[in-house]
């Protein structure tokens, strides 16, 4: 995904970011299982490797240009808020739009992990170059050196991590196909997924996979440091960026016609203890209006205060 959630001015660090989801083998699925709260919070943690997952040459290959390519769009080298197209002083035309909805989380004390079931799509196809489409993307909030992101574009669709302490980029991710689904797929078109904090003295954050075949979690990927993005809330939306067509639509409304986005089952941690996710640990601070998205064929609802949302194309 990278997003640029608002990103501070250290390195030259952007981000292209966000949430996936759709029918398996029908135009849309049925809404995604929750994550129970003990897979959540389980132990069972194999040590290994997402099965499937790419090697980094070839995450950075398929990935990496998400970042330049929107930076340059942007035409700056970093970006303003979430949901708003750039930095204040920075006017942009209508064609470059990057709208966001869904929860976030609020900052807090002691904040240390999120995990949600996050739908995903083996149907929707992305055919316009300028649309990147990341739902869900979920950042835990707490200073996460980890994104974990849905994203689809014209050459992948993938779930990936986003690393915001090192190398501010895609760093790790594994294909949505047949396999993935079988492994990780809760048998309703959807994966669960987390980020926690396993070490504070060095920050290190481990996002992981619930192997739903072998009943455990499986590591994408793990970073320490300092983050580079200047935040301690964080989130779990649908987020894109695309084009608007002379219909005064988006291109990515058309990509995504039918098909069923959503997130469910999420959950916030603080020193160790999960909660769902509810007004005590959230809110919807990242929304853009819905006019944002530039499809008057969508349909968003926030089904229960926040900890699921589901968003039709």
């Amino acid at each position: 995904m990278r997003t640029p959630k608002y990103v501070a001015a250290v390195v030259a660090t952007t981000a292209a970011l966000v949430l996936g989801g759709a029918g398996l083998g029908t135009a849309a699925a049925g809404p995604a299982r929750p994550a129970a709260v003990g897979v959540c919070s389980s132990t069972a943690v194999s040590g290994q490797a997402v099965t499937g997952a790419l090697p980094q040459a070839e995450v950075h290959r398929l990935l990496a240009p998400l970042t330049a390519q929107h930076r340059a769009q942007y035409g700056i080298a970093a970006k303003g808020p979430l949901g708003t197209p750039a930095a204040a002083a920075v006017r942009q035309p209508l064609v470059d739009i990057h709208p966001a909805q869904g929860t976030a989380f609020k900052a807090a004390s002691g904040a240390d992990g999120s995990c949600a079931t996050q739908s995903v799509s083996t149907q929707l196809t992305v055919n316009e170059g300028a649309t990147t489409i990341y739902t869900p993307t979920m950042y835990p909030p707490g200073g996460s050196c980890v994104e974990l992101v849905t994203v689809y574009t014209q050459s992948v669709r993938e779930v990936a991590a986003w690393d915001w302490c090192r190398s501010v980029n895609f760093a790790a991710s594994v294909p949505i196909n047949s396999s993935f689904l079988s492994t990780y797929g809760n048998g309703s078109g959807a994966y669960t997924g987390r980020v926690i904090r396993t070490s504070s003295a060095s920050n290190t954050w481990s996002a992981a996979l619930y192997n739903y075949a072998a009943g455990r979690w499986d590591t994408l990927f793990t970073q320490s440091g300092t983050n580079q993005s200047g935040r301690t809330d964080g989130w779990d939306i649908e987020e894109l960026y695309s084009s608007v067509g002379s219909s005064g639509q988006a291109y990515s409304c058309g990509e995504m016609a039918g098909l069923t986005f959503e997130s469910s089952g999420i959950s916030v941690r603080a020193n160790g203890v999960w909660s769902a996710a509810s007004s005590a640990n959230a809110d919807t601070h990242y929304d853009s209006p819905s006019s944002g998205f530039y499809c008057p064929s969508r349909s968003y609802q926030m089904i229960s205060a926040y900890d699921h949302w589901k968003d039709v194309g």
